[in-house]
């Protein structure tokens, strides 16, 4: 199964938070706000309008009925009876009318009226019944009442309609009011959008102050915040930078001449230990001679012959045997307290390049902190992965290089960033790998674009594998990583527990090998990667294998 980490480049943000747009958030308040107050609106207009109709409606029934005054006259003057005025085009909501006694009993009614009173016994005013709206008003005769009546569903749709009238040009006013306020949102909200652009813009080698803008007040000090924090962002970059190459300077001087005096003295003290004998001062060889020698085999004259001439045989040869054994035991005593010296000086020459080597890797870090990599310049990636490749790669036997780089058909591969941090980048990734694997085991480099078949099977393999593919193919998606350039760098090892690979790029943190490192170049890498937007996975074992360690970096390749 394949251990994966995220990209780098990716932004994560936690799921608590949820993204909200300003202009969405204003469109919707102010439509919120606007159809609340219309609402509010619409309501009052429909009661006033149902108040006004039904003031309308009743002031006709009181004209109708000071009209039907004549018909009390001629009623008169016929007589009483019952009789029904029978009209032409009477429909069901033209209105209706009675003439009645003051008991109430219809002396005269229209033939859409009922034949009992509509009210009873007869009352002045106006009354809401079950079908009609009544206006009952005394005639100019005594004991003689006018009953007018509107038929409940006339009154209702006349009312219906007028409010409808009324309403309808406030209701399709909604969306007209909704594209002025959205148009007048995003014309506003247009300088803020400017602001975003300049300051998205910012960042990486591009520290450059906001320019001036048409900006209201309120976003003119943000405006100046942003530039005086880019002020300041520049000036403490410089310093990390500065401090970065004079530390450099400064350390690398002092290791290096340390470093060159243990070697030459571990060169003097390999040039003693390959004498066979050691010369002594001329004291020491009297002292080991007196020491040697008994007091009654020494005279003057020997004594004298075995330090000047050597003439007497017997102090002569006396003087000949026993200082060379001594001078014997003491060379082998110098030659054992030499090869101890030499071995310390290994020990001391082997822990300065050690320290050598971790003063390149923290400086590197701190210039990668620092951002080494901001700058977006176009280059092409191939030579420097070839120069990074003949540089670690020198084996004794020119035929068995260790570093198997596939290229395919890319002659070229334009991408964007900076190139010496993109050397760092792939020195500490190829030096990872050439570090923690096997001596004599080869580590593969590819380099593919993501559209072409190597990049597809590479995609595919990893899919196959579970979350590093899955993030391969969901960053293929995207509109910039379309035509990216995966560059995938695998190496033999055992496979990595998910705690050790999870944490492999964090600084000192390393993979339970036993070869020297410092813990630090995935790190610089991973820094590096993630100042340049380079989405950088980590996988082991190698998808499709069952140990191995691979890490994958993807190049926006930039096709301008």
């Amino acid at each position: 199964m394949t251990h994966a980490m995220p990209p780098s480049s990716a932004t994560t943000t936690p799921a608590s938070v949820r993204q909200w747009r300003l202009s969405t958030r204003l469109v919707r308040g102010v439509i919120g706000v606007v159809i609340g107050c219309l609402a509010i609106v619409v309501l009052l207009t429909g009661a006033f309008t149902k108040f006004e109709i039904t003031e309308r409606l009743d002031d006709s029934l009181q004209e109708v009925a000071e009209r039907l005054q004549f018909a009390v006259l001629v009623l008169n003057q016929q007589g009483s009876g019952h009789d029904v005025a029978h009209l032409s085009n009477i429909m069901p909501t033209s209105l209706a009318y009675q003439i009645t006694d003051a008991q109430g009993h219809v002396l005269l009614r229209s033939s859409n009226a009922p034949e009992s009173g509509f009210v009873t016994p007869p009352q002045a005013g106006f009354f809401m019944q079950h079908r009609f709206r009544v206006y009952v008003t005394p005639a100019a005769q005594p004991d003689r009442f006018i009953m007018v009546g509107e038929p409940r569903v006339h009154r209702a749709q006349a009312t219906h309609h007028a409010i409808l009238i009324a309403v309808l040009p406030i209701l399709g006013a909604i969306p007209c009011i909704w594209l002025l306020v959205v148009w007048i949102v995003r014309r506003s909200l247009r300088p803020l959008v400017r602001l975003q652009g300049e300051i998205r813009e910012r960042g990486g080698g591009n520290l450059n102050p906001v320019p001036q803008l048409d900006l209201p007040v309120e976003l003119s000090t943000i405006q100046a915040a942003v530039n005086l924090l880019l002020e300041r962002l520049h000036k403490a970059l410089a310093a990390e930078r500065a401090f970065a190459g004079n530390a450099a300077h400064e350390l690398r001087n002092p290791i290096a001449a340390l470093l060159a005096q243990a070697q030459m003295l571990r060169g003097q003290l390999a040039r003693q230990a390959s004498t066979a004998t050691l010369p002594l001062p001329a004291n020491t060889m009297a002292k080991i001679a007196s020491a040697t020698l008994p007091a009654d085999t020494l005279s003057p004259a020997g004594t004298g012959t075995g330090t000047g001439t050597g003439t007497g045989t017997g102090t002569g040869t006396g003087t000949g045997v026993m200082p060379q054994t001594a001078l014997s035991a003491s060379g082998k005593a110098e030659q054992t307290a030499v090869e101890d010296a030499t071995y310390r000086l290994d020990a001391m020459i082997s822990q300065i390049q050690r320290l050598s080597r971790i003063v390149e890797k923290l400086l590197q870090l701190s210039r990668a902190v620092a951002g080494t990599g901001f700058r977006r310049d176009k280059f092409d990636l191939l030579p420097v992965l070839h120069v990074m490749a003949d540089e670690l790669d020198r084996p004794q036997n020119s035929n068995n290089p260790r570093l198997m780089l596939e290229t395919g058909c890319c002659t070229h591969l334009s991408v964007r960033g900076d190139m010496d941090a993109t050397g760092i980048l792939l020195r500490n990734v190829l030096e990872n790998a050439l570090r923690h694997s096997p001596p004599d085991s080869p580590v593969r480099v590819s380099l593919a674009l993501a559209d072409s078949p190597m990049g597809k099977d590479i995609i595919s393999r990893t899919q196959a594998q579970g979350a590093t593919g899955s993030s391969l193919a969901a960053l293929r998606q995207q509109p910039e990583m379309a035509d990216a350039v995966i560059l995938t760098v695998e190496n033999a090892s055992p496979a990595l527990p998910d705690a050790t690979l999870s944490k492999l790029t964090d600084p000192f943190v390393r993979g339970g090998s036993q070869a020297e490192g410092s813990g630090l170049g995935l790190a610089i890498a991973r820094t590096i990667a993630r100042h340049m937007n380079v989405p950088m996975q980590l996988a082991s074992p190698i998808p499709g294998q069952k140990d191995g360690f691979m890490v994958q970096l993807i190049f926006p390749q930039d096709a301008a």
